[in-house]
């Protein structure tokens, strides 16, 4: 049975046979209910509360607000993640294009000595030798 319909069904039985009461308990009642109410507007300590179960007892416990340092950490550390990679990604990137220019340097250094002094200063020279490779 869900505990909506529990709490419903309890509401209307309490609600049937709260005639039958004696006027004195019903407004001692009241005045309990308007005192409640009244503490509890003036009180800043009403916040939702998490229920934890453990078997049948159930324990209340308030959610706690993190501590300021845990919030700076909670922004920062993937920030500081980001970074660290988008560095690393720059550097790779780095080495890939100094390996291509050794490569590059290599194959001129060994041995085509055929080459014209045009060819070398022609731009997509590199990709030229790099194709002829494979």
């Amino acid at each position: 049975m869900n505990e909506q319909r529990f709490a419903y069904l309890i509401r209307q039985a309490l609600d049937e046979h709260s005639n039958r009461l004696p006027y004195r308990v019903t407004q001692r009642l009241e005045r309990a209910r308007h005192n409640a109410l009244d503490q509890a507007a003036e009180s800043d300590a009403i916040q939702p509360l998490m229920t934890l179960k453990a078997g049948a007892v159930g324990v209340h416990v308030s959610p706690a607000r993190p501590s300021m340092r845990m919030r700076i950490l909670s922004v920062a550390l993937p920030l500081l993640i980001l970074a660290a990679g988008l560095y690393g990604i720059a550097m790779w990137s780095d080495l890939e294009d100094a390996a291509d220019t050794a490569d590059i340097d290599a194959a001129l250094v060994l041995g085509e000595d055929e080459i014209p002094v045009s060819a070398l200063a022609d731009k997509g020279f590199g990709v030229f030798l790099r194709n002829t490779r494979q």
